[in-house]
């Protein structure tokens, strides 16, 4: 393993405990100090928003400044969240839309210049040793790192311990990063436009389904921790479950990816989907905390199965077409503008038809319809996709 490997195996676990306090945590602070879900679904609108909009800006950036500049620009923007959570306090409802922006543009400029950084440091002969090696550290970090900084925060009574914790591993991060030497970016711009590309079969399918994906992602990472917190009451033991989540998540994807056959690893996808939606409809007519931890776990089999599984197929599609790889970054900026456009859209008619988190009705009503969508999303596919080698192997 390369000295920047190393460096960037301890980028990644600081990035962990930097991620979980900026982000799941952020949305249960709202909760506790605004009680309001107006507030915290216009915070997550205009994240999503500013990751929709830097993602397009991002390949200007990178080829301009570097991949590794602009990795940094967003973990300074971390450190300003942190700063102004720890500033202002129980006050941030009052500024809710600016901040949606700052973590959406931070979220946004790391995505692609992480993937860069991580096509420079695996460029070698134990690429896939590292990978391996990433995915379990992360994972490790994550199970440990969760409880301990969630009880944390229960023992000192504030949140105001995890964002210090998240400004020095932010600190940490900068220096480690700087230390690995990464060349320019020597992409060319596409040759083709989004409308020359949207005239492609596949690249049109990755569009709808990435919006669809997006539909389903969207509600899930804004309300489902919070619907979780709200049924336990404690953030000590909303760590614990969401650990014990992790570690379930974990299993599954280990054994699906442990599949050779991909008409199996088909029908796995399609039984976790109709399960997700079945346990759904249950949630709808018996509202309490024991079915929706059930479907809790129902989401992590799906997250395990049938997400990796959509990854694997849309990335086969994209790939087997020599002008998609040509123009695969207008590609993604595509699946990105849709993704977005996904997330958005639902949360906006939340807003509008005054969504409450104390209201079972509309919680029910919401989980059910994003049920469905994994559903179609299959269909999707399998509508030009035939049962076949076409479905490629997971590697995880």
């Amino acid at each position: 393993m390369t000295r920047s490997q190393k460096i960037f195996l301890a980028v990644l676990s600081l990035y962990v405990v930097f991620d979980f306090t900026l982000g799941s945590l952020v949305g249960l602070y709202l909760w506790e100090t605004t009680k309001e879900a107006s507030r915290i679904i216009s915070y997550y609108i205009f994240l999503f928003l500013s990751i929709l909009i830097t993602t397009q800006l991002t390949s200007g950036l990178i080829n301009g400044h570097g991949a590794k500049k602009v990795y940094i620009s967003s973990i300074l923007l971390g450190l300003i969240q942190a700063l102004v959570l720890m500033i202002v306090g129980s006050s941030i409802g009052n500024v809710i839309i600016p901040f949606g922006i700052l973590a959406g543009t931070s979220i946004g400029l790391q995505a692609m210049s992480y993937s860069l950084i991580v096509s420079f440091v695996t460029s070698n002969k134990d690429t896939t040793k590292f990978l391996a090696i990433k995915s379990s550290l992360m994972n490790v970090i994550s199970i440990i790192s969760v409880p301990i900084i969630t009880s944390l925060i229960s023992l000192f009574g504030s949140y105001h311990i995890s964002y210090v914790i998240s400004f020095f591993a932010g600190l940490a991060i900068i220096v480690l990063i700087s230390k690995i030497s990464i060349p320019p970016s020597s992409e060319q711009s596409s040759s083709l436009g989004y409308r020359s590309l949207m005239q492609i079969d596949e690249v049109r399918i990755f569009a709808i389904t990435r919006l669809l994906y997006g539909v389903y992602n969207g509600p899930m990472w804004a309300i489902l921790g919070i619907v979780t917190y709200i049924f336990i009451g404690d953030v000590a033991r909303w760590g614990y479950i969401s650990t014990s989540l992790t570690i379930l998540s974990i299993i599954g994807a280990y054994f699906y990816s442990r599949i050779s056959s991909s008409s199996v690893r088909n029908a796995v996808s399609t039984i976790t989907t109709f399960l997700f939606a079945s346990i759904a409809l249950l949630l709808a007519t018996n509202w309490s905390f024991v079915i929706f931890m059930l479907y809790q776990i129902v989401v992590v089999l799906l997250n395990s199965s049938f997400s990796l599984h959509y990854e694997g197929v849309i990335y086969s599609l994209v790939n087997e077409n020599e002008t998609i790889r040509v123009n695969i970054s207008t590609v993604l900026a595509i699946g990105e503008i849709a993704m977005g456009l996904g997330r958005i859209v639902p949360l906006a008619l939340l807003l509008i038809v005054g969504f409450t988190f104390e209201n079972p009705t509309f919680l029910q009503i919401l989980f059910i319809l994003i049920s469905v969508i994994p559903i179609l999303i299959l269909n999707k596919l399998s509508s030009i996709i035939p049962h076949s080698s076409r479905y490629a192997t997971i590697h995880s």
